[in-house]
């Protein structure tokens, strides 16, 4: 299992450098916003409302020169209109266009008003009045140096034109603009943001919340699969972990259910076969009277060994029963495992030389000192020996063996019998497995043997493996952990 608590710290720093990014990437853009918003203001504003090129109504004292044959008045003329350069006494001693009526000298009234005035006024000129007054706009710009005053005159439809090309954007209105343009682009920017937040984070709280809901309605199957190193790995990982061992349980779950139903069904039928020959026999012997000494003996006898049969599978199931309960505790004692194993041994060799079962012992001389209950470690290599003796034929070889491999003290009980069945050996040491499946009187067997060997094993902190090839014998290995040499 991998070691996470380093990369846990490790994870919550960069999460911490994704916020710390993400934030100055956010003021970043807000930076960038506020300029960009105002450049584009900035050019709409020019391009809509603001002509670089300012007219000659805007700024008439552009075209002055102190040599005014050199004024330029090209622009003036395309509009239509004139200019005219007067001297101190009004005489006009230099034009440039067509106006159409042409005056030599202005009175002091007239040259006043076009120097303070420059702007639409009458003449008292009879003849020139009406026309000039209604149809021209006036520009005046005075030369200090030479003292000569520059008259522009620019017809009203003309200048119209240049007005309302020439027009400026107010402050007002540029800052209205420039802000309807900065939120429209701070709007764009939020979005922007917020879809490449969503990625960071969005996304991985949606899997794990579909994750979650998945498990809430008992998908324990159910897994994140996603790729980040953050905290939200390490979430994902929690929640896999958490998952997973909800799988598993279930699992384990169902298959107690399933083994507690086959419990109660194996019971049931191997009870109930010795129980309805005890009970067909006992009744036979009470409706008939006229049974011979030995026919009665007979059928008692087979009402004598149900019952043995019946009695023994329900003390055999008291005790597994027993094994399985958390207040079970072994007696443990500090004892010579070779001398118990020795002793063990020798009280089945009456049964092995019975069935003429050639046997040989390999159990060290020395004093082997190991923490252990005499009496269910005896009824745990009990029950394989007498496996051995009572499922093989006469003949059988039995080799009983131990040895210490790095502090561990291994037994070994093998043969060279009839061998298990490769389909049950993963099954063998569950309760009600039997090599023998027809389940009939002929062996005896309960089926819990093995299983309560295995039990008492382990609890003596030891395992039991199974070696075993059909028509080729059976080995059991015992190995027992922790044990001490005085």
């Amino acid at each position: 299992m991998k070691n996470r608590q380093c990369p846990h710290k490790e994870n919550k720093k960069k999460l911490a450098n994704l916020l710390l990014r993400n934030y100055i990437l956010l003021y970043l853009i807000m930076t960038g916003i506020l300029f960009l918003s105002l450049i584009i203001a900035s050019i709409i504003g020019v391009a809509l409302y603001v002509n670089l090129q300012n007219s000659v109504l805007d700024e008439p004292h552009a075209i002055m020169r102190d040599d005014y044959r050199h004024i330029d008045g090209e622009e003036i003329e395309k509009l239509g209109g004139y200019l005219e350069v007067l001297n101190k006494d009004g005489e006009v001693i230099y034009r440039k266009g067509n106006p159409p009526i042409k005056i030599e000298k202005y009175t002091p009234e007239e040259f006043n008003k076009i120097i303070y005035n420059s702007a639409e006024f009458s003449f008292t000129h009879e003849s020139s009045k009406e026309y000039l007054s209604s149809n021209y706009v006036y520009r005046t710009v005075y030369n200090k140096e030479k003292d000569f005053l520059v008259v522009i005159a620019i017809p009203k439809d003309a200048a119209k034109n240049i007005m309302r090309t020439h027009r400026k954007l107010s402050p007002k209105y540029f800052i209205l603009l420039a802000t309807s343009i900065g939120l429209f682009i701070l709007l764009l920017g939020f979005i922007i943001y917020s879809r490449i937040s969503s990625k960071n984070f969005v996304r991985p709280l949606k899997l794990l919340i579909e994750g979650a809901r998945k498990i809430s309605k008992g998908d324990y199957s159910a897994r994140i699969y996603l790729k980040s190193e953050n905290e939200f790995g390490e979430l994902r990982d929690v929640f896999n972990d958490m998952a997973e061992k909800l799988e598993k349980e279930k699992r384990l779950k169902e298959k107690s259910e399933e083994l507690r139903r086959r419990l109660i069904l194996d019971i049931s039928h191997d009870l109930k076969n010795p129980l309805s020959t005890v009970l067909g026999y006992s009744d036979y012997l009470i409706k008939t009277n006229d049974l011979t000494k030995d026919e009665t003996i007979k059928y008692l006898n087979v009402i004598n060994q149900n019952s043995l049969r019946a009695n023994n599978l329900l003390t055999e199931l008291f005790e597994f029963s027993k094994l399985q309960s958390a207040n079970f505790k072994l007696k443990k004692e500090n004892l010579d495992i070779c001398e118990f194993l020795r002793e063990l041994i020798a009280s089945y060799i009456p049964k092995m030389e019975e069935k003429e079962f050639q046997y040989d012992f390999e159990i060290p001389e020395e004093a082997i000192f190991i923490n252990f209950d005499k009496n269910h470690l005896d009824r745990a290599l009990s029950n394989l020996i007498m496996n051995s003796i009572k499922y093989n034929p006469e003949g059988t070889y039995i080799y009983i063996s131990t040895f210490m491999d790095n502090n561990d003290f291994t037994i070994v009980i093998e043969d060279d019998g009839i061998g298990i069945p490769e389909n049950i050996q993963k099954d063998i040491f569950d309760p009600f497995v039997r090599v023998d499946t027809s389940r009939n009187s002929k062996s005896g067997g309960t089926g819990l043997g093995l299983a309560i060997s295995k039990s008492l094993i382990e609890m003596h902190n030891g395992e039991i493996y199974l070696e075993s090839s059909l028509g080729k014998g059976t080995k059991f290995v015992i190995v027992l952990r922790k044990f001490s040499i005085p």
